[in-house]
């Protein structure tokens, strides 16, 4: 890593040519079914003040000095994609670190691109934290008033879901939180097409717990029949999504290929709970796309770079400049809002 140097990335002049990469525009090539990890990647480097946060010489400087292997191959490479010295480079560094904490990332064989990204922001936020800790160290000269537990990772994708259980003996209420980084949507059953408001508004909805399904009620100490309602309690500053494309049917392990339309502009308003008291817009930036099945798929990228101010297709080392009406896709799989246009 350049340690001294600091990067204004919104400032940086492109490279014109064909030969040669464009700043946060370079490919990833594919080491052995790596797709997946690309795709993750790809969106991950178009995720700006996520990327500012690890390019600047402070964060830099300080990884240098902890044993953090995860985030330090990870910002090696992010670095190399924003240099644009080459139209690809290769992942190989941060693949052969990722299996020393997850073990199911050490073999060449495809995995799940969410299942990758939702891991990946959990080891970058541990080792951020060390960093973190060592600034906040009493041998440390600098001051910040900010929480050691708290990171990049923290600051923009953790949002808070709120649970209101009502029981419907007694109407006793109780209320639960739950942080979380990526919201799972379900697909309506038998869809070939809907919107990504209808998965969230399934998401969303009340449900009844009855049967063996009964929760503890503390007001009455025994089991009750109640209903959940689920609220977004705190929306984060980069909501990522998930359609949950995997499932069931009977017995049989299935691809849902449901046609999920979604927007440049997502409003998640109706799904705030009562304490948020504010319109909430989402803006689209990246989209994480899988053709196939269950057995054999292909991960690949649409991302839009906010220095160039334009849209494009990643496919492992290869790159297409799109227009934006083409980001609609099909066969989107994990997507990407922002709640501040970069």
């Amino acid at each position: 890593m350049m340690e001294g140097t600091s990067y204004n990335l919104r400032s940086r002049p492109c490279t014109p040519s064909n030969k040669e990469g464009k700043p946060g525009v370079v490919g990833l090539d594919n080491i052995g079914n790596s797709c997946y990890f690309n795709a993750v990647m790809q969106c991950l480097c178009s995720t700006m003040p996520f990327v500012e946060d690890l390019l600047s010489q402070e964060t830099r400087r300080e990884l240098a000095k902890c044993e953090c292997r995860i985030a330090q191959v990870f910002v090696q490479l992010l670095e190399r994609m924003w240099q644009g010295s080459s139209p690809s480079c290769s992942p190989v560094q941060v693949m052969a670190a990722l299996p020393s904490i997850f073990p199911q990332f050490g073999s060449y064989t495809q995995q799940d691109a969410q299942e990758l990204l939702l891991h990946l922001l959990d080891a970058l936020h541990e080792d951020l934290k060390k960093v973190h800790q060592n600034l906040s160290s009493p041998g440390n000269n600098q001051n910040r008033s900010s929480k050691t537990e708290s990171t990049i990772i923290s600051d923009l994708f953790e949002g808070q879901l709120n649970y209101l259980t009502s029981f419907l003996h007694c109407g006793h209420e109780v209320r639960n939180n739950q942080t979380f980084t990526i919201l799972s949507l379900p697909i309506p059953n038998d869809n070939k097409k809907c919107s990504i408001q209808d998965c969230l508004s399934l998401f969303f909805e009340e449900t009844v717990l009855t049967g063996a399904e009964q929760s503890d009620c503390s007001d009455c100490g025994r089991k009750r029949e109640a209903t959940v309602q689920t609220y977004l309690n705190k929306p984060p500053e980069i909501l990522v999504l998930h359609l949950k494309r995997f499932g069931c049917k009977g017995r049989k392990q299935v691809k849902l290929s449901a046609n999920v339309s979604f927007s440049m502009e997502l409003d998640i308003t109706p799904f705030l709970s009562s304490s948020v008291r504010r319109r909430s817009s989402y803006h689209l930036y990246a989209v994480v796309i899988h053709r196939g099945n269950l057995d054999m798929g292909h991960y690949t990228a649409l991302c839009y770079n906010s220095v160039l101010e334009t849209w494009h297709w990643f496919d492992d080392s290869l790159v297409r400049e799109v227009h934006g009406s083409v980001v609609q896709s099909p066969d989107a799989y994990v997507l990407f809002y922002s709640c501040k246009p970069f």
